[in-house]
């Protein structure tokens, strides 16, 4: 899929599917089938919900700067008209600081985040250029025959053509741990419970050096992208910039800081365009530890149950615990 790139973001189309916004693909006029789509504005739900629908902000761009430009010209717009008419609702477990529901504290954020959009994206050609990217390649949705050959690819609905430093991440089949290609001298006087833990590293640290070894031979953008210093605080800004208003205006907060304190290694002179305040960094600091409570929740959560409550019959006794946990932590809540 990574093979060909493309000059515009947005979602692909049939070229005569006659939606609004659609452009003419310019790639390669020797493709035979270039005529036959277009790309148009993007279908990802965050752009839609609400009354962003229609504040025409969907694209498709020409650049990797347009696109996070609008996605922060988008938000302020709609937390500065529309926010006020969806209070937020959340759980107990949920984190959610004192300013989550304030709508300036969300565009001054946002604000930060535009000053640096110029400087922050990548200047190699191989991580801007868009491609088109399946974003859920986990097992459940890949089909293959009993020769190990794929034979069909289901849920492409949230299929975009993105710039990799975006978009593209590893396949999600790959647990990715610390890599290990070795046992440790002393595993045969280990617990079972340990050795079977370090089995599956180790498993999944070969198939890991497999994955990246060919991966950098077939498709060097998406090796390039993940060995690229900040690749995940990008990616997190532009995650969490489009979804502020649904709890994450602490995490967006965190990475905004880290892009600040950590501004000379993004190679780039001068200082960061934002600063936060000496009482900004107070608030956040006091957040810290509800966030990461609330984080060590999910984390207990993780593989245990799923989010319409299922289980299996072996992982029951643990999400029964995890949900006594969770009960009593909502019986304590003032709410």
């Amino acid at each position: 899929m990574m093979s060909r790139p493309f000059d515009m973001i947005g979602s692909l189309y049939f070229g005569d599917t006659g939606v609004p916004g659609c452009k003419p693909i310019m790639v390669d006029r020797n493709v035979d089938s270039a005529h036959r789509f277009s790309i148009g504005p993007i279908t990802r739900r965050e752009f839609w919900q609400d009354e962003r629908a229609s504040m025409g902000h969907q694209g498709p761009w020409t650049s990797s700067t347009d696109y996070l430009q609008s996605i922060a010209d988008r938000e302020i717009e709609w937390l500065s008209k529309s926010a006020h008419r969806h209070p937020q609702s959340r759980q107990p477990w949920q984190h959610a600081g004192p300013l989550q529901d304030s709508a300036d504290a969300h565009i001054a954020s946002l604000n930060k985040f535009k000053a640096v959009i110029t400087d922050i994206v990548p200047r190699d050609e191989d991580l801007t250029r868009p491609r088109f990217w399946h974003p859920d390649s986990h097992a459940g949705n890949i089909y293959v025959d009993e020769e190990a050959n794929i034979t069909a690819i289901i849920d492409w609905q949230g299929a975009w053509i993105t710039p990799p430093f975006i978009g593209i991440n590893p396949s999600p089949i790959l647990d990715y741990v610390d890599i290990m290609m070795k046992l440790p001298e002393n595993f045969k006087s280990l617990h079972e419970a340990d050795k079977e833990k370090l089995r599956y590293r180790m498993s999944q640290s070969i198939l890991i050096t497999a994955y990246e070894t060919e991966t950098a031979s077939i498709n060097p953008p998406l090796i390039e992208m993940m060995r690229t210093a900040h690749s995940q605080t990008l990616k997190q800004l532009e995650a969490f910039a489009n979804a502020t208003w649904d709890n994450a205006l602490y995490p967006f907060n965190e990475t905004l800081l880290r892009v600040q304190q950590e501004w000379s290694h993004f190679g780039l002179d001068g200082n960061c365009p934002y600063e936060f305040s000496a009482s900004e960094m107070q608030q956040h600091q006091d957040e810290a530890e509800n966030f990461d409570d609330s984080q060590r929740f999910w984390h207990n959560v993780r593989g245990v149950l799923s989010e319409d409550g299922y289980t299996t019959n072996d992982d029951y006794p643990s999400a029964a615990k995890v949900l006594k946990e969770l009960q009593n932590t909502a019986e304590r809540s003032p709410n």
